[in-house]
């Protein structure tokens, strides 16, 4: 059983105090893809900047979805879900290094991207006051990257698409804030830099912003979110590197319980 509050439930917004939360809306992210994928001259890894490479822009919405369950005194557990997948013609603005193949400039290609996030996060809460919920805690980030080049000329070498999947751990901590029972505010961080497994580099997942709650269970919200992924990949089907930047609003509608 959750322990009592110093005062009522309803003096404080019910992301603080309710036991089961749940966020759905529209994540708007501004994206930066850079990769290198098994090619190199003289020895070193060519990493291009993907849309200045390929000419499109990046910037779709996305479904994301996030949910927390507090259970005990301090504990608590959330998920996060999101995917954005793209497939496009382009004309390339300049030479790919791909697979130790040259795919030239001008050269009219099918591209695309794959990028899926999964993060679960275990935490504990240290902060006594009614208002407030301040925690750290151990998190998983499974990743899914994928990326692939398709020229519509036949290129000598393996254009085999690049994909990499797993599981990448991290440290993480909170504030979260209700000035009143309507309004709720808070952020919070998750961090690793390290080489684990097949990945050498380093993660970071920040978010910040603000709920209304509109009814008893249901509320609205925006926050600013950011997910960085900046790490070299040893695998078989992905021998290179990757840094990825998301970055922009999320506007959802919140049930609580």
């Amino acid at each position: 059983m959750l322990a009592a509050p110093a005062h009522a439930d309803n003096e404080v917004h019910p992301f603080i105090t309710d036991r089961f939360s749940v966020q759905m809306g529209v994540f708007m992210p501004a994206k930066d893809i850079k990769l290198s994928v098994d090619g190199a001259v003289a020895g070193i890894s060519q990493e291009f900047d993907w849309e200045a490479a390929t000419g499109f822009e990046d910037d779709d919405e996305v479904f994301m979805l996030e949910g927390k369950w507090r259970f005990g005194e301090k504990w608590s557990f959330r998920a996060q879900y999101y995917e954005s997948d793209k497939t496009a013609e382009a004309v390339l603005e300049e030479d790919i290094y791909w697979r130790n193949s040259i795919i030239g400039a001008g050269s009219r290609v099918t591209a695309g991207t794959e990028f899926s996030l999964m993060r679960t996060f275990f935490g504990r809460s240290f902060d006594n006051r009614p208002n407030v919920d301040t925690g750290i805690g151990l998190g998983l980030h499974w990743l899914r990257i994928g990326a692939f080049i398709e020229p519509d000329v036949n290129t000598i070498g393996d254009l085999s698409a690049a994909k990499v999947s797993g599981p990448l751990p991290n440290i993480g901590a909170w504030y979260y804030y209700s000035p009143s029972p309507k309004w709720f505010i808070g952020g919070r961080l998750d961090w690793l830099d390290a080489k684990i497994d097949k990945y050498d580099g380093g993660i970071t997942n920040v978010s910040a912003g603000v709920n209304y709650q509109l009814f008893e269970n249901v509320g609205i919200g925006m926050k600013y979110q950011l997910f960085r992924l900046d790490v070299d990949l040893k695998e078989d089907k992905w021998n290179g590197g990757v840094l990825l930047d998301f970055n922009g609003p999320f506007i959802y509608l919140s049930g609580n319980w």
